[in-house]
């Protein structure tokens, strides 16, 4: 193997893929990424895991002989991160089994993997089942993963929920049975086949590193429990999980007793505020209090060590019943409210009582919905 590639052209390329490996040492091969070099295709990066599987390719490059070499997918990131902006000639030498990386005057040596079997990313069989513009897939999921839960007993509670309706209606759902947050979108085609999944928080966060804000479409493929994403010269696998998705539509509230209007950053400072009491001994967590009572919103917060935060509000609407009174987790709160203050200048807050979930959404937008679950504490 040999060839001649720009180091800013590898580095991104390596940045998209090295993720991708094992970080544990229980098989050393998966710890590694694959360098394929081939005059028809360029040089293409692979690394995998066998959860998670991302392969990305160039064709920037100046090939002079052909090869496949393995090497730490951790420390060749790092290293070429690394190196100077430069013209960068990388080959494998077969007496030293090594990869010798030459910038400028200087060069690196790197260790290879030697009588590896490296795993191929199992492609076959895969069907495709829609696609997405990249801002749209980018969107769904910053939009909903934070609410996923890092570790539950029910498996798919720390997944993205995928649902394709007959009505080419496309749903995408977290929650950690605590909140829930939805978003969906109409899709153009009428040729779609309903299907549904659950992605791996994991993914969705590697999805979310690599995608960008473009119209550019991302083909989705679904291959017994895998997903395949492609766009570009991007290629992701990952593992699905196993299960079935709870009746996600039976906790979003349909009856409410009273709707605040307020400013979104104004919510936001109040709540940052209140996110520096200490969190309660009992609860395990920070909570404030919110009242609505004659025309008038006000912010609790309190703290045995260190005090109490008592914010009051004018600048808003409220509509129905004139007394309120329910306690929400501080940080699950502000969430919502930092994922809606960039596209909107209010956001709507609808209540269905004091110990049941309150409903928070862009009033002036129908594709995204975000339900928390009140606290019952002393107080």
């Amino acid at each position: 193997m040999k060839f001649s590639i720009d180091k800013q052209e590898l580095s991104d390329l390596c940045n998209l893929v090295y993720r991708a490996a094992s970080s544990k040492n229980s098989i050393p091969v998966l710890s590694g990424i694959l360098l394929d070099l081939d005059p028809a295709t360029g040089l293409t990066l692979t690394a995998t895991d066998m959860e998670i599987g991302i392969k990305a390719n160039t064709t920037n490059i100046e090939v002079i002989q052909p090869g496949k070499v393995l090497v730490n997918a951790s420390y060749f990131n790092s290293f070429i991160k690394s190196v100077p902006d430069t013209r960068l000639n990388i080959e494998y030498d077969t007496q030293t089994s090594k990869l010798k990386v030459l910038y400028g005057r200087s060069s690196g040596s790197i260790n290879t993997y030697q009588d590896y079997e490296y795993p191929d990313l199992l492609l076959e069989g895969a069907v495709e089942s829609f696609e997405l513009p990249q801002r749209v897939l980018k969107e769904a999921l910053k939009k909903t993963a934070f609410a996923a839960a890092l570790n539950h007993f029910r498996q798919v509670f720390t997944g993205v929920f995928f649902e394709l309706s007959a009505e080419n209606v496309l749903k995408v759902v977290a929650s950690d049975t605590h909140r829930l947050a939805f978003f969906q979108y109409e899709m153009n085609s009428d040729l779609i086949k309903p299907c549904n999944f659950v992605l791996p928080l994991r993914t969705a966060h590697e999805l979310l590193r690599v995608l960008n804000d473009s119209d550019e479409p991302v083909k989705i493929a679904l291959q017994e429990n895998n997903v395949i994403f492609t766009w570009k010269n991007i290629l992701l696998l990952s593992r699905l999980i196993n299960g079935q998705y709870p009746a996600y539509n039976q906790v979003i509230p349909v009856n409410f007793i009273n709707q605040l209007r307020i400013k979104t950053g104004v919510l936001a400072e109040i709540l940052d505020r209140a996110r520096t009491m200490p969190r309660d001994e009992n609860l395990k967590l920070q909570y404030v209090q919110l009242s609505l009572n004659q025309g008038e919103a006000s912010f609790y917060a309190y703290s045995d060590l260190m005090g109490e935060l008592n914010e009051r509000v004018d600048d808003i609407s409220i509509s129905g019943e004139n007394e309120l009174k329910i306690t929400l987790n501080t940080n699950y709160f502000l969430d919502a409210v930092r994922v809606l203050q960039g596209e909107g200048e209010e956001l709507e807050i609808k209540f269905s009582g004091p110990f049941s979930p309150a409903l928070i959404h862009n009033p002036e937008k129908n594709n995204y919905l975000y339900v928390l679950v009140p606290l019952r504490t002393s107080r």
